[in-house]
């Protein structure tokens, strides 16, 4: 039978061919697949993770983000606040011109407070006047500013003195010759410009802040085009390197925010691991309990297999008798 399988050439290569490498094709092809499925679960599993981990870091970057605005926007108040103001004054009854000296009241805000407490602010006064020929024999001349809150209360008050800077009458004629087409447009006009530095550190008081001002100019001969009033904040420290390095603060700062947060965030999830022993962990629990109890069972039987196998020694073993034995009769006669 042997002979004719060999002798067949059909069974011959049903045998030692197409059986061999369907068997061998069939397990290179489930091997692939198996891994193939691995390959895919761990595929997703890092998907998974890695969006995890994108999802936790966005949070936390603009957790960062918004914690650096929302500091700033606290932390560094306005740095200027610009009012107009309107000079009154009253007019001579006999002549022409001014018969006091010019003041006006202006309203800062109409809440309780506009200045950031603690802040120190440069509040100049800033009047455009022409060069005219009263202003330019004006000479020095006051001006005063007093700061008010509300009611009235006088907080502060300050007095300083102001006027238009010479030129000569070549300097105004070359300047005039100059700027004639500019004059003639209306581009440029013939006036100076004064700042006038009332307080050079003021700080508002949290208890009495201030919301009005009145500003007086004591010259009745003083001409002016207008006047506005100016409160810039004077920041130092922190709030100077904020301010002037805007983008050099925004990267320490966020950067700061995200260590910090990232460590919040890092602690709470190990806390949080600890916590949950009994909807995260059970499961695991329970297979180390079993575990651990099989472990019992199997030392408890090997303990007594030990203890059987001791005692069935002991059975076994032939009695030894040390000393002397004393031997009685049935009648309790000794022999």
């Amino acid at each position: 039978m042997s002979i004719f399988m060999l002798l067949n050439p059909f069974l011959f290569f049903r045998n030692y061919v197409r059986i061999p490498v369907e068997t061998f094709v069939k397990k290179q092809y489930f091997e692939y697949k198996e891994r193939t499925n691995k390959g895919i679960s761990s595929a997703k599993e890092l998907l998974y993770r890695v969006g995890i981990i994108l999802l936790f870091a966005t949070v936390i970057l603009w957790i960062s983000v918004f914690m650096y605005v929302v500091f700033y926007y606290t932390y560094i108040p306005n740095v200027t606040h610009v009012r107009p103001v309107h000079l009154q004054f009253k007019s001579c009854e006999e002549q022409m011109g001014v018969c006091s000296f010019p003041s006006a009241h202006v309203q800062l805000t109409k809440r309780s407070y506009m200045l950031m407490p603690a802040q120190p602010y440069r509040v100049r006064l800033v009047l455009d006047m022409p060069e005219s020929p009263p202003n330019k024999e004006l000479g020095m001349f006051l001006v005063c500013a007093q700061m008010r809150a509300k009611g009235g209360v006088l907080v502060s008050s300050s007095c300083r003195s102001a006027m238009l800077r010479h030129r000569s009458r070549l300097h105004t004629l070359f300047r005039t010759m100059l700027l004639v087409p500019l004059l003639l447009s209306g581009c440029s006009e013939e006036k100076q410009q004064l700042q006038v530095e009332l307080f050079s550190d003021f700080v508002d008081d949290q208890d009495v802040p201030v919301t009005d001002a009145y500003v007086e100019v004591q010259s009745r001969f003083a001409q002016v085009y207008g006047v506005e009033l100016h409160i810039e904040a004077h920041f130092t420290g922190l709030r100077y390197v904020m301010f002037h390095w805007p983008k050099f603060s925004c990267v320490v700062g966020i950067s700061s925010n995200l260590f910090f947060v990232s460590l919040i965030f890092i602690l709470s999830w190990y806390h949080l691991q600890d916590g949950l022993p009994d909807f995260v962990k059970g499961k695991f629990g329970e297979e180390k309990f079993g575990e651990e109890k099989f472990e019992t069972s199997h030392f408890g039987e090997d303990k007594f297999d030990e203890e059987d196998e001791e005692d069935n020694g002991k059975a076994n073993m032939p009695f030894k008798f040390e000393g002397p034995i004393k031997l009685e009769r049935e009648d309790g006669v000794h022999p």
